[in-house]
């Protein structure tokens, strides 16, 4: 017997949309921390015997690489906040800010552990954005809060209850002044 492959309901696709999101936010952050370390150092000694170290960042020797990880990561957030076709959006932007990112790390592999780091990082973005760019679809939509029909019902069949109530220092969306203004009716 063949067994029938399982439904993707909700659920999973909530968790796969907080997976891919999470580690696009993470890959950001690493991307960040790399790019801001010092990749190279040089000792040079002046006329006075005075050796003077320079040290280089990843900001110096690939200025575009801190803001495409900071880009990326700010896309992430934002997907937190925002329908399916800007999520495809903003992953489109998160895998090309990926990409500009890696690169950044790629044309200094030799400078040390920095640079490749940086260029891991970069990939690793740019594969969650590319996921999220396809798969962005079938995730759910971000939810709205909205004010329960039992919450605001009452208290808008009767204003002059909520005039009194303001008259005398009460709450008018207090329960106890919904409920005595629907057992003691409109006042007139």
């Amino acid at each position: 017997m063949s067994e029938a492959a399982p439904e993707r309901g909700p659920e999973p696709r909530a968790a796969e949309r907080t997976r891919v999101v999470l580690a696009g936010i993470a890959a950001a952050g690493l991307a960040a921390l790399a790019a801001s370390r010092g990749w190279t150092s040089t000792a040079e000694t002046g006329h006075a015997g005075i050796t003077a170290t320079t040290a280089q960042s990843g900001t110096d020797l690939a200025s575009w690489a801190l803001p495409c990880a900071l880009a990326g990561g700010a896309a992430f957030l934002a997907m937190l906040a925002t329908g399916n076709r800007a999520r495809r959006v903003l992953g489109v932007v998160a895998a090309l800010a990926g990409l500009a990112t890696a690169l950044g790390g790629a044309l200094h592999l030799t400078a040390g552990p920095w640079p490749v780091t940086l260029a891991a990082a970069g990939l690793i973005l740019a594969a969650a954005g590319a996921w999220t760019t396809a798969r962005a679809g079938g995730w759910p939509a971000t939810d709205r809060y909205e004010a329960s029909p039992a919450q605001g019902g009452a208290i808008a069949e009767d204003p002059v209850s909520l005039w009194n109530a303001l008259d005398s220092g009460r709450d008018p969306s207090s329960p106890t002044i919904t409920a005595s203004a629907q057992e003691k009716g409109p006042l007139r």
